[in-house]
């Protein structure tokens, strides 16, 4: 009895390893599309949802569990690589694009985003470029305010980076060496590489 006990035990243990596995996998999946998505649509929300993801799935990561704790910080380390791919260093938050643009000489009427139908535009020329303008400066805005997102983001996944690291992460070689390991496989860059090394550092 004691035998069929043990072994039905390991059945279920077994088959919770397994279903772990399948969760992890569709979470890396799902993680790489929604990463493609973004780098198309630069929507940053789908960078949100990868962030929900990952810290709920993280968050049922038992202590101990090399495996799994292996492909968390992967799957952060993918996520890094993506952001530092995005985020501009040379942009500064305090100069966002101005609001609007100049109205030609001759134009309807002006509606309450200070913008005027183009087609009230008497001239072709005048038309073209107030068009122009206009596309640029919508262009500049998206892209602040997805840069500063994309700041926000960071912020919040480093948080949950270093939250992670210091619960799942002891001082021993083999833990730094898996680390290293990870690194080294990893797209991430030379300043991510030593913000990683650093984290570590501080576990000694």
């Amino acid at each position: 009895m004691l035998i069929a006990i043990t072994g039905w035990s390991d059945c279920l243990l077994f088959q919770r390893q397994g279903q772990a596995r399948s969760a992890m996998d569709s979470i890396d999946q799902r993680t790489i599309e929604k990463l493609a998505e973004f780098e198309k649509k630069q929507d940053p929300t789908l960078l949100y949802e990868i962030l929900d993801s990952l810290e709920a799935a993280e968050a049922g990561i038992a202590v101990g569990d090399t495996t799994a704790r292996k492909r968390a910080v992967a799957r952060r380390l993918r996520l890094f690589a993506a952001l530092d791919r995005q985020i501009d260093p040379t942009w500064n938050q305090k100069t966002p694009p101005p609001h609007g643009v100049p109205l030609p000489p001759v134009h309807g009427i002006v509606y309450g985003s200070g913008e005027v139908d183009p087609a009230s535009i008497p001239d072709p020329e005048e038309r073209a470029r107030y068009v122009q303008a206009l596309q640029a400066n919508k262009g500049a805005q998206q892209r602040y305010s997805v840069q500063l997102e994309l700041r926000r983001i960071d912020e919040r996944a480093r948080l949950f980076f270093d939250r992670f690291v210091t619960d799942r992460y002891g001082t021993s070689e083999p833990d730094r060496k898996e680390v290293d390991e990870l690194l080294a496989a990893s797209p991430v860059n030379e300043a991510r590489k030593a913000y990683v090394r650093a984290l570590m550092a501080r576990r000694r």
